[in-house]
């Protein structure tokens, strides 16, 4: 067996709260089972929740899979302006801003006391080359770092990210913040541009293959007949799953849409999709399309765009190796 790939992890993961998609405490499960992949650590950024409460969850995913030696860091609370977007200031006066169904650790004993910028740096640093930045948040923690420290783009081993829509899929393939703006680039499209021209290898995992269409989706069926015996992970698992049925927050299909952890899984394996290479940038300024993903003509690629995937085939692959835990 080849020597595992080691990642970062960095997310937004709303553990237990209602209104918060299940699938980044999903995907942080199977980058914990998959035995092709390396953990460093997880650094949380705001997005589904405030990026302290982040971590939190992040910990209490951890502790039942039996894996608190994974460091957990908080990251950006902000776009790089220091603004937070106004629907996630409002989201956070609520249920997003508080925990909600499952029991979460206290942040002193969840979180290391380091920044999750200088996480990410001194981890790439410290393992040039080596180092693969599963990115399936806003890209606010990937930027900042590689503001702070220009040597992380050219250390870095690659990132494979959750986000944009390129509208090559007609029906779920443009947006699901606006009508052309996926949430996890809208919320920092600036973060975002950054990432695009770093010159990084990128693998862009969009709308156009994580949804119903491609058949990416965990059905509440499935969600509702996990075994909670299963596993030491399954009571967690159910518990997510089961959160966000009761709360979806795009109701794009009956169960949930496992677009975070197809972002793991093609980290694990690309071969579990096909891909194109395209030039592609972000939009930062337009009043209507801020954080539009948009292909460039006449540019020489700098993504490789994930355009097909076996969706049913993949989501049973990422049940099943979860379930090891």
């Amino acid at each position: 067996m080849s020597t595992p790939r080691k990642i970062i992890l960095d997310t937004d993961p709303g553990v237990g709260i209602r209104g918060t998609d299940a699938d980044d405490p999903i995907a942080l499960m199977l980058a914990l089972a998959d035995p092709r992949l390396e953990l460093l650590g997880v650094t949380t950024v705001f997005g589904n929740c405030p990026p302290a409460l982040g971590a939190r969850g992040a910990a209490a995913v951890l502790a039942a899979a039996g894996r608190s030696d994974v460091p957990v860091a908080v990251g950006m609370r902000t776009r790089l302006d220091g603004t937070l977007p106004g629907v996630l200031a409002e989201a956070y006066q609520g249920a997003r801003g508080e925990p909600g169904t499952i029991e979460l650790p206290d942040l002193a004993t969840a979180a290391v006391r380091e920044h999750a910028v200088d996480f990410l740096v001194d981890t790439v640093l410290t393992h040039p080359g080596e180092v693969t930045v599963v990115a399936i948040g806003p890209q606010t923690n990937l930027a900042m770092a590689m503001l702070k420290e220009p040597e992380v783009a050219a250390k870095l081993r690659s990132v494979v990210f959750m986000g944009g829509a390129l509208g090559l899929e007609s029906r779920y393939g443009r947006g699901n913040v606006t009508s052309v703006a996926e949430c996890n680039i809208w919320y920092d499209p600036r973060a975002a541009d950054i990432v695009f021209r770093s010159g990084v290898d990128l693998t862009m995992i969009s709308l156009d293959v994580t949804n119903p269409a491609t058949g990416l989706v965990l059905s509440e069926e499935t969600i509702r007949g996990i075994d909670r015996g299963a596993s030491r992970i399954a009571p967690m698992l159910a518990d997510v799953c089961a959160t966000y049925l009761d709360a979806p927050m795009f109701e794009w299909a009956d169960g949930c849409v496992l677009y975070d952890p197809l972002a793991v899984a093609v980290a694990a394996d690309p071969d579990v999709a096909s891909f194109a290479d395209m030039a592609v940038g972000v939009e930062t300024a337009g009043e209507l399309t801020a954080g539009q993903t948009v292909p460039l003509r006449g540019q020489d690629p700098n993504v490789h765009v994930c355009v097909g995937v076996d969706g049913p085939q993949v989501v049973d692959d990422i049940l099943r190796t979860i379930l090891t835990i």
